[in-house]
């Protein structure tokens, strides 16, 4: 009898893979970008892609901060190599049919030290809000990882994200950072998963009196009635065909109660790989620091020492 227990326990593991891959539950990562950087490991054993675009500057002004909270120090230099732009600024994402989309969105607060300094919006497809007016800062503090999840579906060429509906072109999906009234759009890092994106790793949850007290809660809320910073600006990128909707779309995915049991699970699925720390190129100067009247200073300096001394020269 004791025979047929590993049997059957073999027949039943054998049989949820099957399960699991009919179902198209796997949770695969489709596209892996670290913004400003280059190609890193992270400790979930994803592998970051070094940035390939040219659109605006890279900078790893992050570097100059020993830490970054609520990460491990090998996954740190995510966090401490960006792109931003004095513009709107993006990358086009490969989807992989249709099914269920997560996007995670890396961000970290590396220069300002205040609250409402840099505020932007995100944008994807060109038609849907994802993140509005985020504040870095506000959300989390300085030196501070900070992630936005976006979950959306695709369903014969159609794009679902919340209750809007837009094309699909290409089997490509368009993700920008818009340039608003306030501070240059930024982006440490970003993922692209599909499958069962309830397993997708998460952030610890944060305390924020332990690294802002002083600054109000309601300063972080970007509800619905908040005011729009951005309001109009990515109506500029959505395209003149008109999207139709259809009720064939999957329902809307159920928010995750225990993260610690999904990044264990997490861990299982993704084969874990040793990649040593890597730079992200030379140290970029301060790209906020740079003001023209700093350049004038050795000039006014002449001229005042050189003032007197023609002075004693006429009284000669």
């Amino acid at each position: 009898m004791n025979s047929f227990i590993p049997v059957f326990i073999a027949i039943f593991c054998i049989s949820e893979t099957i399960r699991t891959a009919a179902n198209g539950k796997a949770l695969k990562v489709l596209y892996a970008i670290n913004a400003g950087g280059d190609d890193h490991v992270d400790i979930d054993g994803i592998h970051y892609e070094p940035d390939p675009s040219k659109i605006g500057t890279a900078s790893d002004y992050g570097k100059h901060l020993l830490i970054i909270n609520r990460v491990p120090e090998q996954d740190e230099i995510l966090y401490k190599t960006e792109r931003y732009h004095t513009s709107t600024f993006g990358y086009d994402i490969p989807l992989d049919g249709d099914g269920e989309y997560a996007l995670v969105l890396k961000f970290c607060e590396v220069y300002f030290t205040q609250p409402n300094k840099k505020i932007f919006d995100v944008v994807l497809n060109r038609r849907h809000v994802i993140v509005s007016e985020l504040d870095i800062f506000a959300e989390v503090g300085h030196g501070t990882a900070h992630h936005e999840y976006v979950f959306f579906t695709v369903t014969l060429g159609k794009l679902k994200y919340k209750e809007e509906v837009s094309n699909v072109r290409n089997n490509l999906v368009r993700l920008d950072f818009m340039k608003g009234p306030y501070d240059n759009p930024k982006i440490n890092a970003f993922i692209l998963l599909k499958g069962d994106v309830q397993r997708i790793p998460r952030l610890k949850p944060l305390h924020k009196d332990a690294f802002y007290p002083d600054i109000d809660d309601s300063a972080s809320i970007r509800g619905a009635n908040k005011k729009k910073v951005l309001n109009g600006q990515h109506r500029k990128l959505t395209s003149n065909e008109e999207d139709t909707e259809t009720d064939e779309y999957p329902k809307k995915l159920s928010a995750v109660e225990n993260e610690e049991d999904i990044n264990d699970e997490f861990h299982e699925l993704l084969s874990k790989t040793e990649s040593p720390r890597k730079p992200s190129g030379p140290r970029q100067p301060d790209p906020y620091s740079m003001d023209d009247s700093t350049l004038l200073l050795p000039v006014f300096i002449a001229i005042g020492a050189f003032i007197p001394l023609l002075f004693c020269l006429c009284k000669l």
